[in-house]
């Protein structure tokens, strides 16, 4: 093998290297100073895996989404590590676990990049080509990484941003290389025969292995598929589990607080995909430790690609998507469609739920009937309910199904207000307080008094997509007070009522993408993004 830096080609290239980093900011990437790691988590689908690495302690797994960092001693996921966190965009070729540190050494399209678990920081440098291997010297593994670059093998000293040429590679029996997928078969005879088995998921959608890492003791060999996540595999046995963390797609159509089948804390998560893509539920639970996927059974799969609106009630799991509502019960394995027009809302009923579309209001009752409420067929956008009764959200403006009632009608005080005669976009109930968003006016009412004050909405917002009642109170970090929280196309926004004041997230710099729903779950909040699912502190978030 050719040693780096004989040919002027090689010059040429590390020259223009030298320039490119020269420009460049530097080579450390860290979170934002607004955020703590723990304070926002973004969690995505992270089931296609692009490089393994494996050390004594972890395995880091490079997946499209992010990195997702095992515990081999706790048997747990860490935080991952996303774009929010610096993970470089471009496409990971191979990883290297980091003898010396609890880190990992990237090759992507771009070049170079390093993670430093420990104190939660990227470096990163650029090279002509990409890097599609690493190496590292067994012999001398602290001084640096030798990288394969389209100009050939270059030397990165350690803390350096530039690879260096003349440095001899290290002999073959002392190079440290990742391991490939088909390597790692040919030297575990059990792996390549059960693949099929593997690779196979519950809809029977075949995978491949994409990467594959041994631990340094070898007892475990870790293999990165396209589809089902990381596997585990003990190679004198055969047995293997796969090691599933994230979501079912990368879109977060819809978020519900509610226990998973362990009645552990957590949220329920409704994909919103494509048709191509997997779709289904995914639970999330709270310390992220944990997460239960449902998928459906069989080639058709889950009903639904498109999760609009969720209501965890009981046992039960309700699902408004394009198709109609869904029903789930006993953790996934009863999925019901009940076949309605598109619903655009959905609300806890006393026998079932509530659900609102373009010709109106209906029921779906917990023993499976579907009946029309009201002689009005006017689009209702928005629904919530309170106590016995049900607010109606329309095209038209804002009514009240009361206790006993057969239809809706216009409360007094709501046709007093020519504002609330238009669309209502979200509704919500923070304790007996009703808040209702129009176009372009924020409204809530007293509930002693039934007297309406409106505000000017909040443009920067965009559209909002839903509202979600905070209660307020002290959390972690002593922050209190009671409002809503309003989802929309251009961030997110804590409305304290009492102050008249707003809080705004916007996107990218808080939150990565368009929000669809949110969900308060203190000390948690829930939000549903065209990225994932953001889980925010909720005091860091009003801080």
């Amino acid at each position: 093998m050719r040693t780096v830096g004989r040919s002027d080609r090689r010059t040429v290239g590390l020259c223009i290297l030298t320039v490119i980093a020269v420009l460049s900011d530097g080579p450390t990437v860290r979170q934002s100073a607004r955020w703590r790691p723990e304070d926002r988590v973004l969690i995505s689908d992270f089931s296609v895996i692009e490089a393994v690495a494996a050390s004594p302690f972890t395995v880091f797994a490079a997946t499209t989404h992010g990195l997702t960092i095992y515990d081999r001693q706790a048997r747990t996921w860490r935080l991952p590590v996303t774009a929010l966190d610096g993970y470089p965009p471009a496409r990971v070729y191979a990883a290297l676990a980091d003898v010396v540190d609890n880190a990992v050494w990237l090759g992507t399209t771009d070049g170079w990049a390093r993670y430093d678990a420990n104190v939660r920081t990227w470096e990163q440098g650029r090279v002509p080509g990409g890097v599609a291997s690493l190496m590292l010297d067994a012999r001398d593994p602290a001084s640096g990484i030798f990288v394969q670059g389209a100009f050939g093998w270059g030397f990165l000293p350690r803390g350096a941003l530039v690879p260096v040429p003349d440095r001899p590679l290290p002999p073959p029996g002392q190079r440290m290389v990742p391991l490939d997928a088909r390597t790692a078969l040919a030297q575990t005879p059990l792996a390549d025969a059960m693949r099929a088995l593997i690779l196979t998921d519950p809809r029977l959608s075949h995978y491949r292995f994409t990467a594959a890492a041994r631990s340094p003791d070898l007892s475990e060999l870790f293999l990165g598929s396209d589809g089902v996540g990381l596997i585990r595999l003990d190679p004198s046995t055969g047995q293997w589990d796969r090691l599933g963390f994230g979501l079912v797609a990368a879109r977060a159509g819809a978020v519900a607080a509610g226990p998973g089948r362990g009645d552990g804390e957590g949220v329920w998560v409704a994909s919103a995909g494509r048709v191509a893509e997997r779709r289904g539920l995914t639970w999330v639970a709270a310390d992220l430790s944990a997460d239960t996927t449902i998928e459906g059974w069989g080639t058709l799969g889950f009903p639904c690609v498109d999760g609009r609106r969720l209501i965890a009630s009981g046992p039960s799991l309700w699902l408004a998507c394009e198709r109609g509502v869904v029903r789930i019960d006993a953790g996934g394995s009863r999925i019901k469609l009940f076949e309605l027009d598109p619903p655009t809302a959905l609300a806890r009923a006393p026998d079932g739920v509530w659900v609102g579309n373009a010709r109106g209001l209906f029921v779906v009752t917990n023993d499976g009937k579907v009946v029309r409420v009201g002689r009005a067929d006017a689009p209702v956008l928005s629904l919530v309910a309170g106590r016995e009764s049900l607010w109606v959200g329309t095209a038209g403006g804002l009514g009240l199904l009361a206790p006993g009632e057969d239809d809706v009608a216009v409360p007094p005080d709501v046709a007093a207000q020519p504002s609330l005669g238009g669309p209502i976009l979200a509704l919500a109930l923070l304790r007996d307080t009703l808040v209702a968003v129009t176009r372009d006016q924020l409204g809530w009412r007293d509930p002693a008094t039934r007297r309406w004050t409106l505000v000017r909405g909040r443009p920067e917002l965009g559209r909002v997509t839903a509202l979600a009642a905070d209660a307020g109170g002290a959390g972690s970090g002593g922050a209190a007070g009671a409002g809503v929280w309003l989802a929309a196309t251009n961030g997110l926004a804590f409305w304290d009522i009492a102050h008249s004041t707003f809080r705004v997230l916007g996107v990218p710099l808080d939150v990565p993408s368009p929000v669809r729903d949110v969900a308060v779950d203190p000390p948690y909040l829930w939000v549903a993004t065209d990225s994932g699912l953001v889980r925010f502190a909720r005091d860091a978030a009003l801080r």
